[in-house]
C-alpha cells in the first residue's frame, strides 16, 4: 500500500493539517524566518554585508533541524502511549491493517505537521544558501540528512512509545535525542564511525565548520568514508532494526512484547560486533601499551587493550539481548508444559532466554579471533592475550545470566511493572557492591577493593592487569557465588512455572 493511501496516515494528515491549523503554522514559520533575517541583518555591519546570506541560511537551517528533531521526538514519543491512555488502541489492533502498515501510517502521519512547518521554510533557506555561495549539491545533501534525521528520530520515539504508558511518554520520547547528540564524542575515538550516529559530524564536515573534525576521516574495514554517507547508512541500518521490532510487537500489549526473536537477537549481536570491528581503524592498533608521557594526536590503542574493550562492548550487547528476549509469563508457562511433555527443549523461541546468551558470546569471541588473525602479519597473535579475553568474557557471561534470570523470575511475580522494579533491585545490588568495596579498603588499609568487586561484580576481571594485587582468586570466589545464585533462580523459576492454575471450585448447589 502506498503511504498516501494508508488509512492511518490519512487519519493523522486530516487531523493535523486542518486548513486553519495549516495556515497558522505556515504563517508562524515565515514570521520566525523574518525575525531570523532581521537579526542577521542587524548583526552584519556595513563592511560585512556579504555575510548576511550565509548567516541567514545557517540560522534558518539550524532552526529547521532543531524544530523537526524535537517535534518528531515529542509527537511520536506519545503516539502509541496516548492511544492506550485514550482506550482507542484496541480499535487499531482489530483493523485489517497489518503491523507494518500501522507503523508506516504513524511514522509519517503523526509528525506530518512538523514536516509541513519546516517545509514552508525550505525554499527560502535554499535560495539564501545558493546566493550565499553554497553549491546546490551541498544544500540537497543537507536536506537529505534532515529528512533522514527526522525519520530516524520518529522511529526511535515510536519504538519507545510502544513500551511505555501514561503521561511520561512524551518525556521518554524526547530522551531519544540524547544518544544522537552524545555519540558525537566517538568521532575523536578509535571508533570514529560510531560518531556518525550524531548529525553534527556530518554537518560540520559538510560545511567545514570544525577544523579539527575536518581532519578526521572515519573508516569502514580500513577504507576511508565520509561522515554524511556513513550517517545516512547508519540511520538506514539501525532504522531497519527498530522497524523490525515495531512490526513484531505493534499489535501486542505491553506485557506480551518481546522485541526480537531468539535468532534475530543473535543476528543483532553479530551486527553490532561487525560494526565494532568495521569502524576500528587498524592503523591505530599497536603491539604493546603506549609509554606514559607519549604525546600524539592519534588515539593509539594496544592489541590486548582492544581485546578487553571488545569484551566490555559485548557485555552491553549480552545485557541487551537478554532483556530483549525475556519471555512473557504466558508463553513461558506454555513452554514449561511442552518441556515436561518432551515436546520442546531449552533452545526454544518460548523458553528461557539465558541459553541463547551462550551462542551470542561465542560469536563475539569468534569475531575477536578473526580480527586478530586478520592483523597477524602486523601484530603477533600472542600480544592479543586471547585466553585472558576469553576468561573475561566467561566471567561476564555468568553475571549476565544471573541478572537475566533474576529479571525473568521477577517477571513471574504479581508485582506491577516487575521488569522496572527488577532493574531497580539490580541497581541497588551493584551500588551496595561498590560501597562494600570502598568500606573494605577503608577498614583493611589495603587495596582489597578489586577482590571484593571480583566476588560481587564482573568489573575486577576487566581491571585485572591494573590491579595492584591478584584479583583472580576473588573472581573465582565470585563465580562460585554467582553459580549458586543461578541454581537458586532456576529452581525459583521452576517453582513458579510448576504451580497449578488457580481455578475456582464449583459449588455443589
Amino acid at each position: 500500500m502506498l503511504f498516501w493511501q494508508n488509512p492511518e496516515f490519512i487519519r493523522h494528515a486530516r487531523a493535523e493539517l486542518r486548513p486553519a491549523r495549516a495556515v497558522t503554522a505556515a504563517a508562524l514559520a515565515l514570521v520566525i524566518c523574518a525575525l531570523i533575517g532581521l537579526a542577521c541583518w542587524a548583526s552584519t555591519t556595513t563592511y560585512a554585508q556579504n555575510d548576511f546570506f550565509p548567516l541567514f541560511y545557517f540560522w534558518t537551517m539550524g532552526f529547521q533541524f532543531v524544530v523537526l528533531t524535537f517535534w518528531c521526538a515529542s509527537a511520536c514519543g506519545q503516539a502509541i502511549a496516548r492511544e492506550r491512555e485514550m482506550k482507542t488502541y484496541d480499535f487499531l489492533k482489530t483493523t485489517r491493517l497489518s503491523a507494518a502498515e500501522l507503523m508506516v501510517g504513524k511514522l509519517l502521519g503523526v509528525p506530518i505537521l512538523a514536516y509541513y512547518t519546516v517545509g514552508c521554510t525550505v525554499p527560502l533557506a535554499m535560495v539564501m544558501g545558493i546566493v550565499g555561495g553554497y553549491g546546490l549539491g551541498t544544500i540537497a545533501l543537507t536536506y537529505l540528512l534532515l529528512l533522514a534525521l527526522g525519520l530516524f528520530v520518529s522511529i526511535m520515539a515510536l519504538w519507545t512509545s510502544m513500551q511505555v504508558e501514561g503521561a511520561s511518554a512524551r518525556t521518554v520520547g524526547l530522551l531519544v535525542i540524547f544518544p544522537i547528540a552524545f555519540t558525537f564524542g566517538f568521532a575523536h575515538s578509535p571508533f570514529a564511525g560510531f560518531g556518525a550516529l550524531s548529525i553534527f559530524p556530518a554537518l560540520f564536515t559538510l560545511y567545514r565548520v570544525n577544523l579539527d573534525l575536518g581532519r578526521i576521516s572515519p573508516t569502514v574495514f580500513g577504507w576511508t568514508v565520509s561522515f554524511p554517507l556513513l550517517t545516512l547508512t547508519l540511520y538506514l541500518l539501525f532504522g531497519a532494526w527498530f522497524a523490525l521490532m515495531l512490526v513484531r510487537n505493534l499489535k501486542k500489549e505491553i506485557e506480551g512484547i518481546r522485541l526480537l526473536s531468539r535468532w534475530q537477537a543473535i543476528g543483532f549481536a553479530a551486527f553490532l560486533n561487525l560494526l565494532f570491528y568495521a569502524f576500528l581503524n587498524p592503523r591505530i592498533i599497536q603491539p604493546d601499551s603506549i609509554p606514559n608521557g607519549f604525546q600524539s594526536d592519534i588515539n593509539w590503542i594496544a592489541a590486548h587493550e582492544l581485546a578487553i574493550s571488545a569484551m566490555a562492548f559485548n557485555a552491553c550487547i549480552l545485557y541487551l539481548i537478554g532483556i530483549a528476549t525475556l519471555s512473557p509469563q504466558e508463553k513461558l508457562k506454555v513452554w514449561w508444559r511442552a518441556y515436561h511433555a518432551r515436546q520442546a527443549g531449552y533452545f526454544s523461541e518460548s523458553g528461557p532466554p539465558w541459553p541463547w546468551l551462550i551462542p551470542a558470546a561465542l560469536i563475539s569471541y569468534l569475531m575477536l579471533v578473526l580480527e586478530a588473525l586478520w592483523l597477524q602479519p602486523r601484530i603477533p597473535l600472542d600480544l592479543w592475550r586471547l585466553p585472558v579475553a576469553a576468561a573475561v568474557l566467561g566471567v561476564t557471561l555468568v553475571f549476565v545470566i544471573r541478572d537475566v534470570l533474576f529479571l525473568q523470575w521477577i517477571g513471574l511475580t504479581r508485582m506491577k511493572r516487575p521488569v522496572m522494579k527488577g532493574f531497580f533491585y539490580l541497581w541497588l545490588y551493584y551500588c551496595a557492591a561498590v560501597i562494600l568495596a570502598i568500606l573494605a579498603t577503608a577498614v583493611t588499609r589495603a587495596n582489597t577493593q578489586f577482590i571484593v568487586l571480583g566476588a560481587l561484580t564482573p568489573y575486577a576481571a576487566y581491571a585485572s592487569e591494573a590491579a595492584p594485587v591478584s584479583v583472580w582468586s576473588g573472581v573465582l570466589v565470585g563465580l562460585v557465588i554467582q553459580l549458586f545464585f543461578i541454581v537458586l533462580l532456576l529452581r525459583a523459576i521452576s517453582g513458579r512455572l510448576g504451580r497449578p492454575a488457580l481455578v475456582p471450585a464449583l459449588s455443589e448447589g
